[in-house]
């Protein structure tokens, strides 16, 4: 046991005492993690899974894993940071790898090299340019490539053209203005290639070469191309998808297209075509979609559409056409949409849509059409025709024949007044929609032939009547929905509606009825849903409601009744508020299990009789806000036993006695805000063990007995406020003390002056649960060392516009859980040290409209979840620089309003800000000071102007240096080595280091790859001193600006140095040598 004990103690001596030959760098703030390295043979399990410590692959993160591989994002960062992310997984298989919203200008060096990826994504980094190698390695694993939203002027065809493999490649969104011959001549296997939302105004004849018989889809929208060279689509053999919409074709040739027999679908809309050339798509046989919307077509010819026997879908709207000649729309013989909206047709003549048996979808809406002839539209079947936002006002006799199973008809906003009862002959609609029109009279408007109507939608129109005559002559089985609503209906009478068989909904609002009798809606018994409101109805008679057996839900607010009606048997709802009703009388309901709830707000009720809801087994609403109620109606509450929401609110009530509500044991949700409550009785609430919610704002309470909320044992939420409240206590108890659940109390707007220990319940036996206070709008004037008794739960804590001027020391730090406290509008001068402890929770801190001129920012920092801190309009004369960093993150600062003086020392803040260029938190910052400067915005200064008397500003002051140099040793062999990091996001792609001796001389310039770290000048001269420089070099061999801090000295060469480790290491090492020492002895 000694000798391996004695073993143990030599290794340990060995490695910690003297193995510091080797960097201990422990990595800042902003720094990398260095690469791994495996000596292991890389294997590739089924499933790759991502890193575990997730910082391996910093600045880029790992989405997920898979047996695909990872999909890894990186983000915001620069060549220099993200090749190392990514050198830390170069064993592991990469399915997708995405760079977005980068800092580089162009694409180098060896980001990729022994990386395996798949689907590459580039997209967004304003890259100009590509290195012709920066590709290379990945020829035989990429897949697709996508370089969307960059700045490339030119098809990089050197970098690309190596990528055999690539089956998808991504251009758009850049600045290509020409493609030229062989730009993809190295992709054979491309079958998608997009380079729209570009400039492009050329395509030469061979800039498809080599990628011609793969290719299936190219997409050319949004570029400037007026023409096509010739031949320029030659040999296209599998081409299927050919977008040039939005460009400046003004014309084709009629060869243009036809190499490609093979297309499917054909978009080019958005040009400035005057037609297509007779016969430009004869040997586009195989054609399915034509879309040329939005050009300048006069007229269908008969000629548009001669071979495309196949076509499906047919897009022309937008253009000017007028006229559609006879037989235009015969050659395909099952096109499925035509969509001809936004033209300038007039009319729609005989036989104009006829034997279109395969259409599914008509488009005709906004056209000029006034007249449909006789014969227009004949056999069509499950289509959707949309005549909408036209001008017809005479439809033919048999306009629509043979039309089976028309999904939708929609005739809207036209100028029909009638439609003959000839119009539909043998055919079927579903949905009828007649709209904003100008019809008067329903029975100028039959439906009798649509057997199969289940939708008619006559809203909106000037309808005067309902009676036996309207809709139909016969009875119609399948209507289930009827809308009449927005006319101008005075009566509905006749029983007009017993005609439709399985009616379910009828709505007739906003209308001028003004009386519902036996003879408005019969006996309807399949009506579920009846909506009569916004009408001028005074009278409901004993039979005007009762026989609708099946009915579920009337809306009858919102009119003139003055006496309560009797309802159906099997109603769930009703709503009668906005009426004029004085009374409920008793036995008015009948004894019933469906109705659930009842609305009679706003009403006249100013007292509830016993009875006046006994019958009501099953009510669970009932609400009876802003009537004139001066007294708890407990009579007529007494046989609710069911009731679970009471509204009581905007009544005149002025007090509350000993059990005023009775017995309501399930009531969940009580409402008695906004009325004049004055008293309070001791057990005002007894009884009502299942309450939930109690709301008592906007009353004139001015005192809360102690007992009042006796037995609200599952109260959660109570709301005193906007009320005279002075003090929620007594000499030995507190109002709350009885809420054992209570989460969240409101007592802002009140009296309140002082909070005592008894203010909120605690006890070491009772787990109180009150996690939101809000105790604003009151007057209390300083948080006492109290304060915080029985608020050891509380998250949310609100005491904005009291007159709090002194905060005791550690109150607040003692509520740990706090995530969010309001102390705005109060007339705090000071917060001493200790007012916020340490709050690690605190996500949302508001300070703003005191009088504070400090704070301890290191509290501040301490709350590592804050996610906004308002310090506007106090007296700050200076911003907290330490807040800089964290502003970076999800972090928001509000600063107006404040005392600034626009000197020397705001150049860092002023700095972040030019870096936020959609930050708007700070555009309405002021300068204070100097005179100079009054008044004016911070975000309208330059950096320069803010400047202090006689003191020099560093660059690092301003800006954070690129480089900074982690540490050098001296070698042996009279060489040095150095390790550096990179400090900064912004685009780096390689460093310059130089080395001069201490006269200036220059003993070496290295130029260095981006994920190089470290590095060794060899051959020195012994004992000589050096200065040595970096300088970070952007991704287009530009030199950035170097700062003091890249620059150090080094040496003497030749006396070997080690390294400088931190102090606090070299006690931890001594420690373990002098114990293993100790140990070493006793053995």
């Amino acid at each position: 046991m000694q000798l391996f004990l004695k073993i143990v103690f030599l290794f340990t001596c060995v490695f910690v005492c003297g193995g510091q030959d080797g960097m201990d760098e422990p990595p800042p703030e902003d720094d990398y993690i260095p690469p791994t390295t495996s000596t292991a043979a890389p294997t590739q399990p089924p499933h790759v899974p991502c890193p575990t410590n997730k910082m391996i692959t910093y600045p880029c993160t790992c989405e997920k894993d898979g047996i695909e591989g990872l999909t890894v994002h990186c983000e915001n960062a620069n060549l220099a940071m993200m090749a190392l992310g990514l050198g830390n997984i170069k064993d592991k298989l990469i399915h997708t790898l995405l760079m977005t919203k980068n800092y580089v200008r162009k694409l180098k060096g060896s980001i990729f090299h022994n990386v395996t990826i798949v689907n590459l994504e580039v997209s967004y980094n304003k890259i100009e340019d590509l290195e012709s190698e920066v590709f290379e390695t990945l020829g035989d694993s990429l897949m697709s490539l996508n370089l969307e939203g960059n700045n490339l002027k030119t098809v990089p065809a050197a970098a690309i053209n190596r990528l055999s493999k690539l089956v998808y490649l991504n251009l758009a969104h850049n600045k290509l203005t020409v493609l030229p011959a062989n730009a993809f001549n190295g992709l054979p296997n491309v079958k998608e290639l997009r380079v729209d939302n570009n400039m492009i105004n050329k395509i030469f004849p061979r800039a498809f070469n080599n990628i011609l018989r793969s290719l299936e889809k190219l997409h050319l929208q949004h570029n400037k191309l007026q023409k096509f060279e010739r031949n320029v689509f030659r040999q296209m053999a599998k081409l299927k998808y050919l977008d040039i919409s939005h460009n400046d074709f003004s014309k084709f040739d009629k060869r243009d297209f036809n190499d490609l027999s093979f297309l499917w679908f054909l978009n080019v809309s958005s040009n400035h075509l005057n037609d297509i050339p007779r016969s430009a798509l004869a040997r586009n046989a195989q054609l399915r979609v034509l879309n040329a919307s939005y050009n300048n077509f006069k007229e269908i010819d008969a000629y548009l559409l001669r071979g495309l026997r196949l076509l499906r879908d047919l897009y022309l709207a937008g253009n000017r056409i007028k006229t559609i000649a006879k037989r235009a729309l015969i050659t395909p013989t099952r096109l499925r949409t035509l969509d001809l909206a936004h033209n300038i047709m007039e009319d729609i003549g005989y036989e104009m849509f006829k034997d279109m048996n395969w259409l599914e979808r008509l488009d005709l809406s906004y056209n000029r059409i006034s007249r449909i002839a006789s014969s227009s539209f004949q056999r069509m079947f499950q289509v959707v025709v949309d005549l909408s936002h036209n001008n017809i006002s005479y439809i033919g006799k048999g306009a629509f024949i043979e039309l089976s199973n028309v999904t939708v008809f929609d005739m809207s906003y036209n100028s029909i007044s009638e439609i003959p009862s000839e119009t539909f002959q043998t055919s079927d609609v579903n949905i009828l929609l007649l709209h904003h029109n100008n019809i008067t009279d329903l029975s100028k408007v039959l439906i009798t032939n649509l057997t199969g109507i289940k939708v008619f939608n006559v809203s909106h129109n000037k309808i005067n009547a309902i009676d036996r005559k309207s809709f139909s002559t016969k009875k119609l089985y399948e209507l289930h929905t009827i809308d009449l609503s927005y006319n101008n209906i005075t009566e509905v009478s006749g029983n007009a509606f017993e005609k439709f068989g399985s009616i379910r909904n009828i709505i007739l609002h906003h209308n001028n009825i003004r009386k519902i009798g036996y003879g408005s809606f019969g006996t309807l018994s399949t009506l579920l849903e009846l909506d009569v409101s916004y009408n001028n109805i005074s009278e409901v008679t004993s039979g005007g409601f009762t026989n609708l057996v099946s009915v579920r839900t009337i809306y009858a607010h919102h009119n003139k009744i003055k006496n309560m009606f009797i309802i159906p048997i099997a109603l769930n709802e009703v709503y009668i508020q906005h009426n004029l009703i004085k009374r409920v009388p008793p036995g008015i309901f009948p004894a019933m299990n469906s109705l659930l709830h009842l609305y009679l707000d706003n009403n006249n009720l100013t007292r509830l009789e016993r009875g006046s809801f006994r019958g009501l087994l099953t009510l669970r609403t009932l609400s009876l806000g802003h009537n004139n109620i001066s007294e708890i109606p407990w009579e007529a509450l007494e046989d609710m036993s069911s009731l679970q929401y009471l509204y009581l609110h905007g009544n005149n009530i002025t007090k509350l006695n000993r059990k005023a509500f009775g017995n309501l044991p399930v009531v969940f949700e009580l409402r008695l805000d906004h009325n004049n409550i004055q008293n309070i009785s001791v057990s005002a609430f007894e009884g009502m063990l299942q309450l939930i919610m109690l709301n008592m704002s906007y009353n004139n309470i001015t005192f809360i007995p102690p007992s009042t909320f006796k037995g609200l044992v599952s109260l959660r939420l109570l709301d005193i406020s906007h009320n005279k409240i002075s003090s929620l206590e007594n000499k030995t108890h507190g109002v709350l003390e009885d809420l054992l659940s209570l989460n969240t109390f409101n007592a802002s707007h009140n009296h309140l002056s002082f909070i005592s220990d008894r203010s909120f319940p605690k006890s070491p036996y009772i787990p109180y649960r009150i996690s939101h206070i809000d105790l604003s709008n009151n007057f209390i004037p300083i948080i006492t060392s109290t304060f915080d008794d029985g608020m050891t739960r509380v998250e949310v804590l609100k005491l904005q516009n009291n007159i709090v001027n002194e905060i005791r020391p550690g109150v607040l730090g003692n509520l740990t859980l706090l995530r969010h406290l309001d102390l705005s509008g109060n007339q705090l001068q000071k917060l001493g040290k200790g007012t916020f402890g340490t709050l690690e929770d605190m996500e949302e801190l508001r300070l703003s409209k005191n009088r504070l001129g400090s704070i301890d920012i290191d509290e501040i920092l301490a709350m590592k979840k804050l996610q906004l801190l308002d310090l506007s309009e106090n007296r700050f004369t200076a911003f907290y620089e330490e807040l800089i960093p964290i502003m970076k993150e999800n972090f928001t600062v509000f600063f107006k309003g404040n005392l600034l003086s626009c000197d020397c020392h705001l150049r860092p803040l002023r700095s972040w800000m030019s870096n936020q260029p959609n930050s708007t938190s700070w555009d309405e910052v002021t300068c204070h000071s100097p005179p100079l400067y009054t008044g004016r915005l911070l975000t309208s200064m330059d950096i320069d102007e803010f400047v202090c008397k006689g003191v020099a500003f560093e660059p690092e002051n301003i800006l954070k240096p690129d480089i900074k140099i982690r540490g050098s040793e001296v070698t042996k062999d009279h060489g040095l080595r150095v390790v550096w990091y990179v400090a900064t996001r912004e685009d780096i792609a390689g460093f310059k280091a130089t080395l001069r001796n201490l006269t200036g001389t220059l003993v070496a310039e290295e130029e260095l790859p981006y994920n190089k770290r470290e590095y060794v000048f060899r051959d020195l001269e012994p004992k000589e001193i050096y200065h040595l420089c970096f300088v970070a070099v952007d991704s287009l061999g530009t030199d950035r600006e170097a700062f003091k801090s890249q620059c150090t000295d080094v040496g003497p060469v030749g006396k070997a140095e080690r390294l400088n480790i931190s102090f606090h290491s070299n006690v931890i090492l001594l420690f373990i040598c002098m114990v293993v020492t100790v140990l070493y002895s006793y053995l």
